[in-house]
Order: C-alpha cells, then sequence, then structure tokens
C-alpha cells in the first residue's frame, strides 16, 4: 500500500519536482567533489590561465603551489640570485631578450640563466614592513594590496645605469625639468559630469603650475604642489612632488604622489620614490601607498638592504626566503 501511495505521489507534479531537485542536488554533491579532488589539482599542476581563475573567484596565481627557483644574472658585472617568488611582472630582464618579443628558441630559459648573464632590470613585489615575497601566508593579502583597507606591498624596479655621471648629478635636473614642463604647456583638465547620465563632462586645456611650500615637519623634505583649475581631482599631472636636497643643487630622492581626489574611492593612492644605488651604479624605482610617505626613509633603508643581499656569493648562495 505504502510503495503504491509513493507511486502515486511521484508521478504528480510535485513529486516529479522533487525527485528532480533530488537528482540535480546530487550531480552538484558528485560535480563538487570531482572538481576538488581531481580536476582542480589537475588545472593547477597544468598552469591554469591566471584571469581563468580570477574569473571562478580563485586567489590567482596559486604561487604558494609553485616551486621557488633561483633566477641569476649580474647588473653592470655584480652577480645576483633572486627566489622567484619575490620577482614580478617581467621579472628579470636580460640584455639578450627583449621583453616585447617572444623567446628565441637559441635564448637560453630562466632556470638556464647563470651569473654570466648581464641583465638591465628586474622588478620585485614584497609586502611592508616585512618585506615577506609572494607566498602561501601572503598570497590573499598580495590580491587586495589595492584596498584602502589592505596590506601594503611595494612595487620595486631596478635598472642599471650605463653612465655613472648621471648618478652623481642627482635627481636635481629631473626634478627641475618636472617643474619648468607643466608650466611650459597646456595641461588637459578632465572636467565633472554636468548631470547624472553623463559618464564624463569633457575636457579643456588649462594653465597649471608648481608651488613650493618649503619643508614638510612631518617628512623632512622639500615639496611643491600643483595649483591650477582642476587640482582638487585626480589627473596624470596634479602629483606633488617631494625631495631631499637643494632644487637648484644636489637632490638625492624624489618622490612623486598622487593628488586631489580619487575618482574611485576603492584605489589606493600611491608615491613613487626614486633614488640611486651606487652600490651597482644602478636606479631604483619603488611604488608604495601614499600613507607610507613619512616612513620614506625606513622604506629606502629596507629597499636597499634586500636587494645588496640578492648579490650572489662565489657559489651563488642566498639565504632562505621569507
Amino acid at each position: 500500500m505504502r510503495m503504491k501511495w509513493r507511486s502515486a505521489w511521484i508521478s504528480t507534479f510535485w513529486g516529479r519536482l522533487a525527485l528532480l531537485i533530488a537528482v540535480l542536488v546530487l550531480l552538484w554533491v558528485g560535480a563538487s567533489s570531482l572538481w576538488s579532488d581531481v580536476a582542480r589539482p589537475l588545472l593547477i599542476k597544468h598552469t591554469m590561465p591566471e584571469a581563468w581563475r580570477q574569473l571562478h573567484g580563485e586567489v590567482p596565481p596559486l604561487i604558494a603551489e609553485r616551486e621557488v627557483r633561483l633566477r641569476k644574472a649580474n647588473i653592470n658585472g655584480v652577480p645576483i640570485a633572486i627566489p622567484s617568488n619575490y620577482l614580478a611582472l617581467v621579472g628579470i630582464e636580460y640584455k639578450d631578450q627583449s621583453i616585447w618579443a617572444p623567446r628565441k628558441p637559441e635564448t637560453p630559459r630562466p632556470d638556464e640563466r647563470t651569473s654570466e648573464d648581464p641583465a638591465n632590470a628586474f622588478t620585485l613585489s614584497v609586502r611592508w614592513p616585512g618585506l615577506q615575497p609572494r607566498g602561501r601566508e601572503t598570497e590573499k593579502s598580495y590580491w587586495n594590496k589595492d584596498d584602502p583597507e589592505g596590506d601594503a606591498w611595494l612595487l620595486i624596479g631596478l635598472r642599471a645605469h650605463s653612465t655613472p655621471e648621471a648618478i652623481e648629478r642627482g635627481w636635481g635636473p629631473v626634478l627641475r625639468g618636472r617643474i619648468k614642463m607643466i608650466e611650459g604647456r597646456l595641461n588637459t583638465r578632465f572636467l565633472p559630469p554636468r548631470n547624472s547620465t553623463e559618464i564624463s563632462g569633457g575636457t579643456e586645456k588649462v594653465r597649471i603650475h608648481y608651488e613650493m611650500r618649503g619643508t614638510d615637519p612631518e617628512t623632512g623634505l622639500r615639496w611643491a604642489e600643483p595649483v591650477g583649475p582642476g587640482d582638487d581631482r585626480f589627473h596624470p599631472w596634479n602629483q606633488t612632488l617631494h625631495w631631499r636636497g637643494e632644487l637648484d643643487g644636489h637632490v638625492s630622492d624624489l618622490i612623486a604622489c598622487y593628488n586631489g581626489r580619487i575618482p574611485n574611492p576603492d584605489i589606493r593612492p600611491v608615491c613613487r620614490h626614486r633614488f640611486y644605488l651606487a652600490e651597482w651604479s644602478a636606479t631604483i624605482d619603488v611604488t608604495y601607498p601614499l600613507e607610507l610617505l613619512p616612513q620614506w626613509q625606513a622604506v629606502k633603508s629596507k629597499v636597499r638592504d634586500l636587494i645588496l643581499g640578492f648579490k650572489a656569493g662565489p657559489s651563488d648562495s642566498m639565504k632562505e626566503s621569507h
């Protein structure tokens, strides 16, 4: 009797609907198990594209599951060895391999490079204040670095200099050039939308100039800011300039920071700090969140120590990564 009742209930609309839902739930459970235990590990193993991972909610690029190897080169004759998880963007730019061109068959692979291979530049990414690279503990932090509430990360670029005289001159010519350039041309100002249906209110050409603000007591740096129409909003030209040294003399550090109201409040304003590494005849360029500007000396000191620590010994020995 009970079996007949069940058979009759299943034949009804609600019974069929319940059966369909049960089948779908079982399929979903089976597919989830298959994805977690079989498919996902295989895709990770075979380098699933990072964009696809992001589309499907993964924390890309799962770098903690990749092997950390030493990447070797030399900068102006200085041998270096850098753990691969420190490297960002193009990593090491070798002189015999353009970053814009595919690798030629005769060009060595990264794992085949030695400290005999000269390089033009390299790029690093580390978390402040410990300067840890990307790894199992820091991967989620890395992908939240643009969040104003997220951890602060530094993007560090080093470029070999072919003219030691430029290091002796310092950043004074660059600083004076920026101040003069903005005053000598018309700059594009983006106008705010005139109504709620407009995305942009168009553009206009404006005159801008820098005004000297003396020495900032919080940073100890001299600084200047652009003044003119639109200086309350973010524009490519709207950057405050901070420097150590004399405007008409030697400048050892030059820092340019976002200024004005950022259109997207979820985007973190940043500063670009440039200085020289005389020991390697190289230029260092560090990008960090604006809130770290008062700590610029600590940032510079730690970055210098980090980079100098990548100098390779006779056997390319390196300390363990963080």
